[in-house]
C-alpha cells in the first residue's frame, strides 16, 4: 500500500530535518540483509533509484554489486539530509522488491529504528507522522468539517520540525472551527465572528456534557477555567508568534508546547462529547 504523508513533510519549502547518523547506519545494515531470488545487485539498484529521487542524484546503474553497494550508501547519505522523504524511499523501496517477489522487513522494522534513536517519525496505519511530543492528535471522524480536519493534518505534519510555529496556527484553526461547529451542532446561540474562547465558554455553560460533576468537581472546574485563558492565550500567539502574520516566531520546544496543550483541550472535549452520548 502507498506510504501516505502529509504535503509539508513530502514538499518541505524550508530548511529539511536530516535523519540522525546512528538510524541512517541502522537502515542501511536492514538494507544489506535484503536478499532474495532476484539478483543482488538488482536489489541495491532499486534501492539506489529510490535514494536518488529524494537526493535529486541522477541514477545509474553501477558497474559492479561493489559499486553499487559504495553509491547506494553515498546516495542514502545524502537522502537522510531530509529524513521524512529518506524514510518514504526505504518504505517504497521495500514495496517495490516485495511486489517483485523479495522478502523484506517490515514496517514494524522500520519504526524500531526509528525508535530506537529518537528520530521523531513513525509509520501508523500507512501515514508517516511525526511523533514529537507526548500529547497525541485528536482523532478526527465524519462529524468532525473538513476544514477542521486539514488543519489538524498540517498541525501534525509540522508539530516538532523547524516549522513548528506554522503548527500552532493550524492548530488553532482546528480548535476554533471544532468549537464553533459543535455550539452550532447543539443549537448554542454564538455572537458574530466568535472567539474560540467564547464558544469554549458557551458550550461549557449550555452543554450538559461539558458540566464537571462527580468527585472534586469544584478543583475541575477551576482547570477548565483556565483553560478558557489558555484559549485567550492560544489566540493571541496564533496571531502575534506564528506564521498566519508576519512575526517573530517561536523556538521549537515553546512552539510544540503551545500545540499540545491545545490537543489536550481539544481532546478533553471530544471525550467529554463521548462521555455524553
Amino acid at each position: 500500500m502507498p506510504l501516505q504523508m502529509a504535503s509539508e513533510l513530502r514538499f518541505p519549502m524550508g530548511s529539511t530535518v536530516s535523519l540522525s547518523e546512528q538510524s541512517l547506519d541502522d537502515f542501511l545494515s536492514l538494507i544489506r540483509k535484503v536478499s532474495g531470488d532476484m539478483d543482488r545487485q538488482r536489489i541495491i539498484e532499486v534501492f539506489k533509484q529510490h535514494f536518488c529521487k529524494v537526493s535529486g542524484d541522477n541514477y545509474n546503474r553501477s558497474s559492479s554489486l561493489s559499486w553499487a553497494e559504495s553509491d547506494m550508501s553515498s546516495q542514502a547519505r545524502r537522502a537522510a539530509e531530509d529524513a521524512p522523504n529518506f524514510i518514504a524511499a526505504v518504505y517504497e523501496a521495500f514495496e517495490a522488491l516485495q511486489n517483485s517477489g523479495v522478502t523484506v522487513p517490515t514496517i514494524q522494522h522500520i519504526n524500531q529504528i526509528l525508535r530506537n534513536n529518537q528520530d521523531n517519525y513513525q509509520i501508523v496505519d500507512y501515514e508517516l507522522i511525526v511523533t514529537t511530543g507526548s500529547v497525541a492528535a485528536p482523532e478526527v471522524s465524519e462529524s468532525v468539517s473538513n476544514s477542521v480536519m486539514r488543519a489538524l493534518g498540517d498541525a501534525k505534519a509540522l508539530i516538532g520540525t523547524v516549522d513548528s510555529s506554522s503548527a500552532i496556527d493550524r492548530a488553532h484553526t482546528a480548535l476554533h472551527g471544532y468549537l464553533v461547529q459543535l455550539c452550532t451542532d447543539n443549537q448554542i446561540v454564538l455572537p458574530d465572528d466568535p472567539t474560540a474562547s467564547k464558544a469554549f465558554k458557551l458550550l461549557r455553560q449550555y452543554h450538559p456534557a461539558l458540566q464537571a460533576v462527580g468527585h472534586r468537581a469544584d478543583d475541575v472546574t477551576r482547570v477548565l477555567n483556565s483553560f478558557a485563558a489558555s484559549i485567550d492565550a492560544f489566540s493571541t500567539l496564533r496571531n502575534k508568534a506564528s506564521l498566519a502574520h508576519v512575526n517573530e516566531l517561536l523556538d521549537v520546544p515553546e512552539a510544540t508546547a503551545i500545540v499540545n496543550a491545545m490537543y489536550t483541550v481539544f481532546r478533553y472535549i471530544q471525550d467529554c462529547m463521548r462521555r455524553g452520548q
